[in-house]
């Protein structure tokens, strides 16, 4: 394979995988075990992918989607040239039609998404019991593509996340499913976000919204599924995840001047309200929006919310008012 110098028409593993949407490491491990192997190489060895590579991903990423093994897929497409696509193409599993602003709007799948919601639900649960991690991160994207952050979370992921869970706690086996199902929804979600902002175009005058667990919190992926949500309305997020120090919490607040923090506890233990009393107060002040069954132990104290879409609404209207 020849060197190459490194040009706008050549694209890094990282650029190309998402351009295409999926993983970077996905895209290593299609070269590795199938020999999809990018058509050149930088001066320094850098994997370089070209247009004609990625037409040829392209294809075996509609063939994946139609139900081909990954396997069979990459044999098929492995030695043939395919037509290149215009400019801004989209991959298979990311259904973004390119930016726009959608400051006021919440998420509109594109045509094509539309269309494959009337495709009967891939079983995810089937997918992370058979330890197929690429295949399953690939259908949490396309859930998330064809119906938003929000209906993809209450009604596919979430439930997902309940079912291995349950799973390990009748058996006490099978932790490994557990740890690839979380890893392949996050996969998914942080995808879908970073796709999103491109879509939905942040308002940079706008305020911005705070997301974190505190000190002794470590579920985090709730915080994933709702910067997703926000992303699709065009909110700015700052994501600081599990286990965030009160002092450290307090310390982003006011760097960051939010519109609004939002703090998830999933269980009594991590629902700390004298640490929430001890956050440090702005100006302009920002609203506290509190979620997860924590709090609601606690006689649901006030801002909490009771589930995703009303913590999207609650944040939007914060950053938004009136």
């Amino acid at each position: 394979m020849k060197a190459v110098q490194e040009t706008s028409e050549t694209l890094t593993v990282g650029a190309a995988a998402r351009r295409l949407g999926i993983a970077a490491p996905t895209l290593r491990s299609w070269e590795r075990r199938y020999g999809l192997r990018p058509s050149a190489r930088s001066a320094g060895g850098h994997r370089r992918y070209d247009a004609h590579d990625l037409a040829r991903l392209r294809a075996m990423l509609r063939l994946v989607e139609q139900g081909v093994p990954t396997a069979e897929a990459a044999a098929e497409v492995r030695d043939r040239d395919y037509p290149l696509s215009a400019p801004g193409v989209t991959s298979a599993t990311s259904v973004a039609a390119g930016p726009e602003n959608a400051a006021t709007a919440a998420f509109r799948p594109s045509a094509r998404a539309r269309r494959e919601k009337s495709r009967p639900p891939i079983d995810l649960f089937s997918l992370a019991n058979a330890m197929d991690s690429e295949r399953l991160t690939h259908e949490v994207a396309r859930s998330l593509d064809r119906s938003g952050a929000v209906e993809a979370w209450t009604d596919h992921l979430m439930p997902l996340l309940v079912e291995v869970g349950d799973q390990w706690q009748r058996t006490g086996a099978c932790v490994e499913v557990e740890h690839l199902a979380s890893d392949a929804v996050a996969g998914g979600l942080r995808y879908h976000t970073r796709r999103a902002v491109e879509r939905f175009r942040p308002v940079e005058d706008e305020r911005p919204v705070v997301l974190a667990c505190l000190e002794r919190e470590d579920h985090a992926l709730p915080l994933l599924a709702l910067a997703a949500a926000l992303a699709e309305r065009a909110v700015k997020v700052r994501t600081l995840g599990a286990a965030t120090p009160a002092s450290s919490l307090s310390m982003a607040v006011r760097r960051v001047r939010p519109a609004a923090v939002f703090v998830w506890s999933s269980a009594p233990e991590t629902a700390d309200l004298t640490a929430l009393k001890t956050l440090v107060r702005t100006r302009p002040s920002y609203s506290l929006v509190i979620g997860g069954p924590g709090w609601q132990t606690l006689g649901a104290p006030t801002g909490w919310v009771n589930s995703l879409g009303e913590a999207v609404d609650a944040l939007v209207a914060a950053v938004r008012p009136g």
